[in-house]
């Protein structure tokens, strides 16, 4: 479903720009930025109508080819030739006619370079050239002298109907942007104290840009633009649980686990950082399905909902997605609020398990303004719980709490959670002191932001990495994208 997700994204970018039959198209960006990879990419799709061709001035196709395996396998439904002059004569001898030309130029000239792309444009008809890079030539040349050139190419992928797309690493210097029909730019920044990588469109001749940036990852030698799109609402689907390894708990996400490390040892604190500006449904997504998993599994779970947090939003994340019989080994408290039983009254009536059946009634309890009366509470339901003898997993959302409210008892549970080797999961919000007190006491500790409409993931401990988070159809689980 991720592979869709983000296949979408890229045509949704690039398809309506391509349909226009543009001449030319600018990539810039620092070196490693992934220019190339972009260009390829936006070669693969338009493969069926063109005919296309790589023009290297600085990397050997071969290397090319080592760097992005992926590429060796398009290159063989395309045209039909490879030329390289120092592989001619293995060129000739495989005969293998379902190859994208790579000419290597490296120890050409300017002159030859703009010799070559004509005589490919006008040969081919509908050619699709990728010139990377331009600039390695070009920067010798006079300003003048180069901007002629530029517009000569131009103008003859023009005439025969062909498009050129440059590559471009020193973007300060650059005369292509007012004579192509679009300029990408690619960047990588430092946001909430994580680097990001970024894609601005500054022009997009003849299309309506509603949207100017996207973040974007190399992982898998492939530009992939992250984008969390539109989805159907969820249904009632019983989740599919997780096996926990020996000493772990699973988080119900095979990714969140592999990036944990097999997912939360045993005795773990676990605290969820979350940005002011952070989508909630995101935060509960990644905590209740850790939940959901572990009832799932056959073991006990205890949700602490947050301060005025509506109880249908998170029983829906559980209740539709397990069987009466994984609810009997669920307890939700609720915060003190004069809508509780209003709120458990719309749960009872708008939800139901897997099998058809409804809400018990002893699952959902109140907390009251008593702080000493509530903690009592919940220990007495942790022990009823605890019976089996099974890990249990306790989570509270607690942004809207104060550490003076809840120092002690934070202390106090940490340690009860250590020696029994349960996993205490606490959602907090940044830039506050509970925040830092829960952070000391992790031994999980994870950031969600927003940034472009993307919800980022940042594991900082035990391993610092960083994912966006895409959350899937069907039930309330969540892929991660690793950002590199």
């Amino acid at each position: 479903m991720m592979e869709l997700k983000v296949r979408d994204a890229f045509e949704q970018i690039f398809k309506p720009f391509m349909d226009i039959e543009p001449v030319a198209l600018l990539i810039r960006g620092l070196p490693g930025a992934g220019k190339t990879t972009l260009a390829l990419e936006l070669m693969r799709n338009v493969r069926d109508r063109y005919n296309c061709f790589y023009i290297s001035t600085r990397v050997s196709y071969n290397k090319l080819r080592k760097q992005l395996p992926w590429v060796e396998d398009i290159l063989d439904d395309s045209t039909s030739l490879q030329f390289m002059p120092d592989h001619t004569a293995a060129s000739s001898k495989n005969g293998d006619a379902n190859k994208i030309d790579g000419i290597d130029l490296r120890l050409s000239s300017a002159n030859n370079l703009l010799n070559l792309v004509v005589d490919k444009m006008i040969s081919s008809k509908r050619a699709f050239i990728v010139l990377d890079s331009w600039d390695a030539l070009a920067k010798e040349i006079p300003i003048d002298e180069r901007l002629k050139m530029e517009k000569s190419m131009i103008a003859v992928a023009d005439a025969n109907d062909g498009m050129l797309v440059f590559i471009s690493e020193e973007p300060e210097m650059n005369t292509l942007a007012y004579l192509v029909d679009a300029v990408i730019t690619l960047d990588r920044e430092k946001r909430n104290g994580v680097w990001m990588r970024s894609m601005h469109i500054d022009k997009m001749r003849g299309i309506a840009i509603t949207k100017s940036k996207f973040i974007y990852t190399l992982d898998g030698g492939h530009f992939t633009i992250v984008y969390d799109g539109k989805r159907a609402g969820y249904v009632s689907s019983l989740f599919p649980p997780l096996a926990s390894k020996s000493g772990y708990i699973s988080t119900g996400s095979r990714d969140m686990d592999d990036a944990l490390g097999d997912g939360i040892r045993e005795g773990s604190v676990v605290v969820l950082e979350v940005d002011s500006n952070v989508n909630m449904h995101y935060a509960r997504i990644i905590m209740l399905c850790t939940v959901l998993n572990n009832i799932r599994s056959n073991r006990s779970a205890m949700v602490i909902c947050g301060q005025d947090e509506p109880l249908v939003k998170v029983l829906r994340k559980i209740v539709p997605h397990c069987t009466s019989h994984d609810l009997s080994r669920l307890m939700v408290f609720t915060s003190p609020s004069h809508m509780q039983e209003q709120e458990y009254a719309t749960a009872y009536r708008e939800l139901s398990t897997y099998d058809k059946n409804s809400i018990e009634e002893g699952m959902v309890m109140n907390l009251t303004d008593d702080p000493e009366e509530n903690f009592a509470l919940l220990i007495d339901s942790y022990i009823k719980l605890k019976e089996d003898g099974k890990s249990m997993v306790i989570y509270s959302n607690m942004i809207w709490k104060d550490l003076e409210e809840v120092k002690d008892n934070l202390v106090y549970s940490a340690k009860v959670i250590r020696n029994n080797r349960d996993v205490l999961m606490l959602t907090v919000k940044s830039g506050t002191e509970l925040a830092d007190a829960a952070n000391m006491l992790a031994d999980v500790h994870i950031k969600l932001v927003k940034e472009n409409d993307v919800h980022i993931l940042s594991i900082v401990k035990p391993e610092e990495r960083v994912y966006a988070v895409m959350l899937d159809d069907g039930y309330p689980s969540y892929s991660l994208l690793p950002l590199l």
